[in-house]
């Protein structure tokens, strides 16, 4: 019982903000339906129910033929038109069946046209009010395109044995193209390698102004929805100077805030330098393991190390000697915490011995049933903290304590140099939500081609269940510029999946229509029922496919 009891205090958190997510999408249903019952009103066409929510009544009051009412499942809503069924067409004026071609064309179409606009509506709303390098990130990983200065898709860090070196990709080549599709932003180069596994693609890339083809096939690697490409490389980051401290070996050697680093002791540095406690964990992979090669690199001669700086327009090389301080970083409500060590401090010492932080991490977890006591620096001031209840942290928990940390290279931080992120007016953030939308449409047309293609596997599709996880993480980390801008996405996103010619979506209502059209009366009774049982069947059976993943996907996040 008290396993039950656990578990169900363990997933609150994750019902509740799934239930938060719940809501916008229901309300980008709910609007799609209300477009439907508007259009269907405007032509005279009676309609007998519109619902919001499905499933059970809870409440209803009748309205001018109409019954409005709420029901128990919150998630979007329904529009039931007399005559709307094959089965139930009788030829009664009022009917959907009854109306002109145009008119029930309008009716249909009027759900995705809503769609569409909401949706271009918040792209306008979210770049009206500002947004940031979260919702940077965000736009540019679902449309495709960067905000703001235009950068090259570049290749940074690289795993000697991974799948991208073994095909000939080098740091600092800049992805042209996939297969002949062109690559215009990191997001879309990641997620042609994540849905390729074992797949041989041809990459265009340009290593000193030649453009060069290559040869990479992804590594398949297992995962809750099946295998994922993978071919150990990482994005180009340009490394800036974020903070130098006051009187520091950085600070009288010249070094300034905003430097560009583009070398260390010769070497070229495509990836931001992070030497925090991360790197050191035992299942670090392929990416930290080039951290600690670097840590290693600098410590080889701590007399002195290189750096290559641009600032501005010029190019210098500035000599320091090598000095760590390790900074920390304290987790809420934790041992650390409770210790009293906080967020800034430096640590000088570990049971009286000076910090090597190539080997805290490891010294910490092989010191969890032992007393662990720990000198800071506060202010200036020399601090002694002991930890307690250490013995009651799994070998799993990290950071060691809630005690995290990043370091400081003779008194300097490093951050990626991010371009600036453009301002708009009311005029022009209308503009740029008109582009987006149209990018969102090229963005989702093109993964429809290449599902049908069979490049990208329905596994990798999300359902409902799916698009609520992702919202209600969307909620959990990030701004909500970045929110509103993923609820346009899935409102654009509804607007053109209902727009594909399915006989059960708008889109193939559509299609018949035109077929009518052009026959001059409409399909066979039996012929609709028969697509339409067809289609049903089909979109069930896809639905309860990429829903067995978007639950198995689920379940493993609470796991993790």
């Amino acid at each position: 019982m008290q396993f039950l009891i656990d578990f169900l205090l363990s997933i609150l958190p994750y019902i509740k903000t799934i239930f938060l997510a719940i809501i916008p999408l229901g309300f980008i249903i709910f609007i799609h339906e209300l477009g439907h019952f508007y259009a269907a009103k405007r032509c005279g066409i009676k309609v007998n129910t519109f619902s919001l929510g499905f499933g059970p009544k809870l409440v209803g009051i009748q309205r001018a033929g109409t019954e409005y009412r709420i029901s128990l499942l919150p998630f979007g809503g329904y529009v039931q038109m007399e005559g709307e069924s094959p089965t139930e067409q009788t030829g009664a004026e009022g009917e959907f069946a009854s109306a002109s071609v145009g008119n029930r064309a309008f009716v249909v179409a009027a759900g995705p046209a809503v769609n569409l606009i909401f949706g271009i509506f918040v792209y306008w709303l979210v770049f009206a009010t500002g947004i940031n390098s979260d919702s940077a990130r965000l736009i540019g990983g679902l449309t495709g395109q960067t905000l703001g200065t235009k950068e090259p898709i570049q290749i940074g860090g690289m795993a000697p044995e991974g799948a991208g070196a073994k095909g000939g990709l080098l740091p600092g080549d800049i992805v042209l193209a996939v297969n002949g599709d062109a690559i215009t932003h990191w997001s879309v180069f990641h997620t042609r390698i994540l849905t390729s596994a074992a797949k041989e693609l041809e990459i265009l890339v340009e290593r000193d102004g030649v453009h060069r083809t290559l040869y990479v096939t992804p590594e398949a690697v297992p995962s809750v929805r099946g295998d994922i490409g993978l071919i150990k490389v990482s994005a180009k980051d340009k490394t800036v100077v974020r903070d130098v401290a006051d009187g520091s070996l950085a600070a009288q050697a010249g070094v300034q805030v905003g430097d560009l680093i583009e070398s260390i002791n010769g070497e070229p540095i495509y990836n931001v330098p992070y030497f925090g406690y991360g790197v050191w964990h035992p299942s670090a992979d392929w990416s930290a393991e080039k951290h600690q090669a670097l840590h290693q690199h600098i410590n080889e001669n701590e007399q002195s190390v290189m750096l290559g700086i641009r600032r501005d327009d010029e190019v210098q090389t500035i000599e320091m000697p090598v000095h760590w301080r390790v900074i920390t970083n304290v987790q809420e409500n934790s041992i650390a915490e409770q210790a009293g060590i906080q967020n800034g401090d430096v640590l000088a010492a570990l049971n009286g011995e000076p910090i090597d932080n190539a080997t805290l991490y490891s010294q910490l977890n092989a010191m969890k049933n032992e007393p662990i006591v720990l000198n800071l620096i506060r202010d200036g001031n020399l601090i002694e903290v002991s930890l307690v209840d250490v013995s009651q942290v799994s070998e799993a928990d990290a950071p060691p304590f809630g005690l995290a940390w990043q370091t400081a290279l003779s008194g300097m931080q490093f951050m990626a140099q991010t371009p600036p992120l453009p301002e708009y007016d009311l005029l022009s953030s209308l503009g740029k939500g008109v582009e987006a939308t149209w990018l969102t449409f090229t963005t989702v047309g093109r993964t429809l081609q290449q599902l049908i293609g069979g490049e990208v596997s329905p596994k990798h599709l999300a359902g409902p269940i799916g698009i609520a996880n992702a919202t209600s993480r969307m909620f959990e980390r990030v701004g909500l510029s970045s929110v509103l801008f993923f609820i346009g996405f899935i409102s654009i996103n509804l607007c053109i999946v209902n727009l594909l010619p399915i006989p059960i979506a708008d889109g193939g209502q559509l299609l018949f229509f035109t077929v009518e059209k052009i026959r001059g009366k409409p399909m066979p009774r039996k012929a609709q029922e028969i697509v339409q049982q067809v289609s049903i069947v089909l979109l069930i059976a896809l639905f309860l496919y990429i829903t067995w993943f978007d639950g198995i996907s689920l379940i493993h996040d609470i796991r993790n």
